[in-house]
């Protein structure tokens, strides 16, 4: 029997409760706490863990300071995310191949894509955290993970990507300039090069407006390979005037969802 929506909410704002209590939680003591099962819990905490509430380490969650600081901002940088991997998904057709990175926005793409049937190959570890549509088959890369991240690197998920030829690759990033398109992590700079290479259709980049102007350590593509970047309404406009005049890159705003 399927659960109500609120039933699911109540659970989980009770769920951030004992976290906010405890600090730290496990998922077998939140197994026992609540009475249901562990990819039950462990949805619920990735719920959290998107909304950048907890962070997921020894088998259970810990209460970031920063969004009890932070909350409010917190809570609405999630729903411009969750508008910009709502749009991301009207883009997937039935029968699609799709590449997905390490990106959380990129992920959350996967909560939009209904009835269709889509095989989503991804270097992200935290996808088997979510309850993709029954017709939506995932793919690991495989390759050596990489923490706080879960990402999967190395040559073991470059190996599995060139067997594959994607139709659209959703990748996200941690900074975007206004020719530049950088991650923070090296590790996972050749990888998204090579989902961008091996993608024959539409090559669609992530980025709330938060991330617009940073520029991080180590760049994997200008905007000459992407045919689309989604982003919110709270983003400088005249950046992304520059990347649709300068490049050949489609830009589209979205407002944020509950």
């Amino acid at each position: 029997m399927k659960v109500s929506k609120s039933v699911v909410d109540k659970r989980r704002e009770e769920v951030m409760k004992a976290i906010q209590e405890n600090n730290f939680m496990t998922v077998e003591d939140l197994v026992d706490k609540f009475k249901v099962s562990p990819v039950t819990i462990r949805r619920d905490l990735q719920y959290w863990e998107d909304k950048g509430a907890i962070e997921r380490k020894y088998g259970g969650a810990s209460l970031l300071q920063a969004f009890i600081e932070e909350d409010e901002a917190t809570y609405e940088r999630y729903r411009y995310m969750k508008g910009i991997a709502k749009r991301a998904a009207s883009f997937i057709e039935d029968g699609d191949v799709v590449f997905i990175n390490s990106s959380t926005t990129a992920l959350m793409t996967i909560n939009y894509i209904k009835y269709k049937q889509v095989t989503i190959v991804t270097n992200n570890a935290r996808v088997i955290n979510y309850d993709p549509d029954p017709d939506v088959t995932v793919l690991f890369t495989g390759g050596e993970v990489r923490f706080p991240k879960k990402s999967l690197t190395g040559s073991i998920a470059l190996q599995t990507l060139t067997g594959i030829t994607a139709n659209k690759c959703i990748i996200g990033c941690s900074g975007l300039t206004e020719d530049v398109i950088s991650t923070g992590y090296h590790e996972e700079t050749m990888v998204n090069k090579m989902m961008i290479q091996r993608t024959k259709e539409k090559r669609i980049l992530l980025c709330d407006h938060t991330k617009v102007g940073l520029l991080f350590s180590f760049d994997y593509s200008n905007f000459e390979d992407i045919d689309y970047l989604i982003t919110d309404n709270e983003t400088d406009c005249e950046i992304l005037e520059h990347i649709e005049e300068s490049h050949n890159t489609k830009v589209i705003q979205v407002a944020p969802i509950k």
